[in-house]
């Protein structure tokens, strides 16, 4: 699936979508001296990468209230069950051959627990 990035002059988060989905800004990165188109001064700007064209990820999360729930969407976000799984799967069988692997989805989900704590007003 495309990948589309969007800059926005504020942050963005996320937002009910539908009655089974979210909508998040994933992807985060600050773009200094970002000059919308019109301005005449610079301002940060804030990039968000995602398949939706405003930049935004549709996520699957019945409730957009729940810490877990929003936690498990940002990370299906980037990796499928059976993906965790496989993961899971080939550490247990060869910690040493996917070390990489392994530290990659850990980092991954410390990174969805981070950021579904800002999204819901935790931090």
């Amino acid at each position: 699936m495309e990948k589309i990035s969007v800059i926005y002059t504020e942050p963005r988060t996320f937002g009910k979508y539908d009655e089974r989905n979210i909508i998040g800004y994933l992807n985060e990165e600050q773009v200094p001296d970002y000059l919308p188109e019109g301005a005449e001064e610079p301002v940060t700007g804030y990039k968000y990468t995602g398949t939706e064209k405003d930049g935004g990820t549709i996520m699957p999360c019945a409730d957009a209230t729940s810490y877990p729930e929003v936690t498990n969407a940002i990370i299906r976000a980037e990796y499928s069950e059976s993906d965790e799984m496989a993961i899971h799967r080939h550490f247990t069988n060869d910690p040493e051959q996917y070390a990489e692997e392994w530290e990659n989805y850990n980092e991954c989900c410390e990174q969805a627990k981070l950021l579904a704590k800002k999204w819901l007003g935790m931090e």
